[in-house]
């Protein structure tokens, strides 16, 4: 959901380096590589990487302190393109569903912005599962609920942990995200990455529907079978 249907991109970042100074740590990476660290896991995940030196009460503490931090924003932006696709896809009739690291109340925040009744047939949340990502278990429950193969589903993710998880699931993965991450998303197991939802286009006929990613290059389309 973050970085892929809503903007927190620097929000979720700004909180992660304000505590990182707070602790007096400097955590090993380049500026991009540590951007994705901040991104695409449950929030305790996280903490126990960035501030693993920490004693548990304080690790705790700064969960509840993320959570909190979370529940705060009153709003955020989408990325572009993001709506029509998920209007798209309600209006077609295909089988959607959301996994994400966020929390209830962050999800539904995002749906009272959408404009339009939820897209999604199921919704896992960090706290549905006992193994974040990269783990592939909130894909393989949703593909479970949605009764669908995972391989015959087609997931959008932002971050390395998100891509490495809906590609151990066995789905097809396309990454949202800027230029400069497109070789490490698609090394995690991205079939392409794209910066938004601006260019996607989705026809119907029949029983399937087809999805072009990128509409400077058509030649590359997926096909989805409705359920």
């Amino acid at each position: 959901m973050d970085g892929v249907i809503i903007d927190s991109k620097e929000h979720v970042e700004q909180f992660w380096r304000d505590k990182l100074e707070k602790y007096d740590i400097e955590p090993d990476g380049t500026p991009e590589e540590l951007a994705l660290r901040y991104h695409g896991r449950p929030a305790r995940l996280i903490i126990d990487d960035l501030f693993e030196k920490l004693p548990e009460s304080e690790r705790q503490a700064l969960a509840e302190e993320c959570a909190a931090y979370d529940a705060s924003a009153e709003n955020y932006d989408y990325i572009p393109g993001v709506r029509e696709v998920l209007k798209a896809c309600l209006d077609l009739g295909l089988t959607t569903g959301l996994v994400t690291s966020a929390l209830p109340s962050k999800v539904d925040l995002m749906l009272d912005g959408l404009g339009f009744d939820s897209p999604f047939d199921t919704t896992v949340t960090a706290d549905r599962v006992r193994n974040g990502k990269p783990d592939p278990e909130c894909y393989r429950l949703a593909a479970q609920e949605l009764g669908i193969d995972p391989a015959k589903s087609i997931v959008f993710e932002d971050s390395m942990s998100g891509v490495q998880a809906a590609s151990g699931a066995g789905a097809i993965v396309i990454g949202i995200n800027d230029p400069e991450f497109s070789a490490v998303l698609q090394k995690s197991g991205a079939e392409l990455v794209m910066p938004d939802f601006r260019s996607v286009s989705l026809a119907s006929e029949s029983q399937q529907v087809t999805l072009t990613p990128l509409a400077s290059h058509p030649e590359t389309f997926f096909n989805i079978d409705k359920q």
